[in-house]
């Protein structure tokens, strides 16, 4: 069986993690979730890394959460329960984690690559969060962009949905650095080795700093975004939003000309 998660060790203190399900366009499956959660913390706990950097295998670096196993009724907790774990792991670890992201990032696979410490984005990269136009509430990956994009560009993001390319996703802050498709890994390697370059503890000093010096307010945590996020899972719009989505077919609310 093919591994999800594959980690490779491509120089001191710094591994290559990659999102390994390219026939599904890296879309985020419990499993997915699961095993990346498991090999950050096994990481962590070893330190045999410092320093990840975060990528997707193939086309893109994800196409979000596997809406297909989302609208199983009996999957629905785990499968939030698992993207929570993985964003509130991505942004606690006291390993720095570096997003190296091509292609697409949808949703979900966006609220991923945002919660790393720094996101780099090859210029062929489209991100859009469409979780309206299934029915869905972006709660999730909110409690993470919200301590990285102003509320106009968040609430233009979110209501409208619409693609934006990563020139506009490095101007709204979702970006740090924009590169060319193959320059994409090896200046996610040189950041890497430029924050190797610090002291060890004083590099997790400082990630842990900023974690306190940007925290989310109450309503904005994951806690009470998972919360949010369920209630909405079970909503009719939801269920109509997904079922449209796996028939191909536009959802009831959308008529015949909606996308």
């Amino acid at each position: 069986m093919t591994e999800l998660i594959t980690v490779e060790i491509i120089g001191p203190q710094l591994a290559l993690v990659t999102l390994n399900r390219p026939e599904r366009r890296n879309a985020l499956c419990i499993e997915l979730l699961e095993a990346l959660c498991d090999q950050i913390e096994h990481m962590a706990a070893r330190k045999t890394a410092r320093v990840l950097i975060l990528r997707g295998a193939g086309s893109v670096f994800s196409s979000g959460l596997d809406l297909a196993e989302a609208s199983n009724a009996d999957l629905v907790h785990r499968s939030a329960e698992s993207v929570s774990r993985a964003l509130q792991l991505l942004r606690n670890t006291p390993l720095i984690t570096i997003a190296a992201a091509h292609g697409g990032a949808w949703a979900g696979g966006a609220g991923l690559m945002a919660a790393c410490d720094i996101v780099i984005g090859s210029s062929d990269l489209k991100i859009a969060f469409p979780e309206a136009r299934r029915g869905l509430l972006p709660a999730l990956i909110c409690a993470v962009l919200s301590l990285k994009v102003r509320e106009g560009d968040l609430r233009e993001l979110f209501l409208v949905g619409d693609v934006i390319d990563a020139a506009r996703a490095q101007q709204i802050g979702l970006l740090q650095h924009v590169v060319e498709p193959d320059r994409l890994l090896d200046h996610a390697r040189r950041i890497a080795e430029s924050v190797l370059a610090g002291g060890p503890e004083t590099i997790v000093a400082t990630k842990m700093l900023l974690n306190d010096a940007y925290q989310p307010t109450q309503a904005t945590s994951l806690q009470h975004m998972l919360q949010v996020h369920l209630g909405a899972r079970h909503s009719p719009e939801a269920s109509e939003g997904l079922a449209a989505f796996l028939q191909k077919r536009n959802p009831s609310w959308a008529g015949s000309d909606g996308e």
